[in-house]
């Protein structure tokens, strides 16, 4: 009689094992379809040819960056060389094309940026900046970027800049006498605290300055391509490009983050997330 109690328990449990096993089957199967089928949108931006101080990695930047990303079954947008009134169209139209409540959307800028009373400004090409009352009417302001977010129907939002060069205005070359309230701007970018479910990423801290890189592309970019298609969640990801970065530079840059998403983010759906170790009772 205890014999057969004995098997009825041992049948009994592993009866428990194998029902929480298909359902954590099922739960991770539904898990990995909802991020296959999640639409997913990227602005890829790459403004590299200014008249005062060109930049020869961030076309490749853009490119690269954007080839990643359609591999990832990103519906890319990719542009060059904005001009003012062109990079406040483009983002506006990104992110109106958005539909869905589900949609992650990616901005990627590579290229000169500008920080001016803690308002960051994206640099675009042919701008006529001369003083701090033209760039906030000629440069692109992180504000309208924000503003295009906040209305648009993503529910997860990632911003990449690239973009943490020196004060662009600061090289006596650029021959204006009258830029000198831009030219004592200083140097980096100010912090950007995250809309909701948004995440920030600086390829260095605020307030300094990030490096071209001599090669192909840029320091930061090239450590954000080496992991952006592997299936790790994005905090585990920018800690890695931080690690790269780092050691790279001699400690002289250090990629910061500003996160205020609520759900584990992947650049690319995580088909290849292991299953909970209760599937293998």
């Amino acid at each position: 009689m205890r014999d057969k109690a004995r098997v009825t328990t041992i049948v009994s449990v592993r009866m428990i094992k194998y029902c929480f096993a298909i359902l954590a089957l099922l739960v991770s199967t539904q898990v990995l379809a909802y991020e296959k089928t999640v639409p997913r949108y990227a602005l890829v931006i790459g403004n590299s040819n200014y008249g005062f101080s060109a930049l020869p990695n961030t076309i490749n930047d853009a490119t690269d960056i954007a080839a990643a990303l359609e591999d990832l079954d990103y519906r890319v947008t990719l542009a060059f060389d904005l001009k003012p009134e062109e990079m406040a169209r483009v983002v506006r139209d990104f992110y109106q094309q958005i539909s869905s409540d589900e949609a992650i959307a990616i901005f990627y800028y590579a290229g000169h940026a500008i920080q001016s009373d803690s308002t960051n400004y994206l640099i675009p090409v042919g701008a006529d900046i001369s003083d701090l009352d033209s760039l906030e009417l000629n440069a692109f302001s992180m504000d309208q970027l924000l503003y295009s977010i906040k209305i648009s129907r993503a529910e997860q939002n990632i911003i990449i800049l690239d973009a943490c060069r020196d004060n662009p205005f600061h090289p006596p070359e650029t021959g204006n006498k009258n830029n000198a309230g831009i030219v004592q701007l200083s140097d980096g970018l100010a912090p950007l605290e995250a809309p909701s479910n948004t995440l920030v990423a600086y390829a260095t801290e605020p307030g300094n300055v990030a490096s071209d890189g001599k090669g192909r592309n840029g320091t930061y970019t090239k450590a954000l391509l080496k992991y952006i298609s592997k299936s790790i969640p994005a905090a585990e990801l920018f800690r890695k490009v931080r690690n790269d970065v780092i050691k790279v530079t001699n400690k002289n840059q250090i990629p910061w983050e500003h996160s205020s998403l609520t759900q584990e983010f992947y650049f690319g759906p995580p088909i290849n997330q292991a299953i909970s170790d209760i599937v293998s009772f």
